[in-house]
């Protein structure tokens, strides 16, 4: 099973420097309502900042392939570009398998509970 965390940056227009917070927040809040619904994956809105700061959405999902956790990432991506929201700027993604946590970095005295200091 492999698991993506995949944060889009989008592009601010510039013909629109002066773009309404409020109408971006709820376009925004709609694409991530889209999303949802078309790719069943977690989703969540960027704080909309102050002017010149772009809109971001964070997205996770798993997969049991490599690649077809890929091809999602890439259909998303491709959702999002048509979908009228905006260009994207930037993607980042951190792509694992979920054995990579494996099971030699449990505590010495067997306890297997999950540590959140990490």
């Amino acid at each position: 099973m492999y698991f993506a965390v995949m944060k889009i940056t989008f592009m601010i227009e510039d013909e629109h420097p002066t773009v309404d917070s409020s109408k971006l927040k709820h376009d925004l809040q709609a694409l991530v309502e889209k999303l949802r619904a078309r790719f069943r994956i977690a989703v969540l809105p960027g704080q909309v900042g102050g002017p010149g700061e772009p809109p971001v959405v964070t997205v996770a999902s798993l997969a049991h392939s490599e690649e077809s956790l890929g091809r999602q990432l890439d259909s998303i991506c491709e959702f999002c570009e048509s979908s009228g929201f905006g260009r994207i700027d930037t993607e980042r993604t951190l792509m694992d398998h979920v054995d990579s946590f494996s099971d030699d970095d449990d505590d010495e005295d067997g306890d297997d509970s999950f540590d959140r200091s990490h």
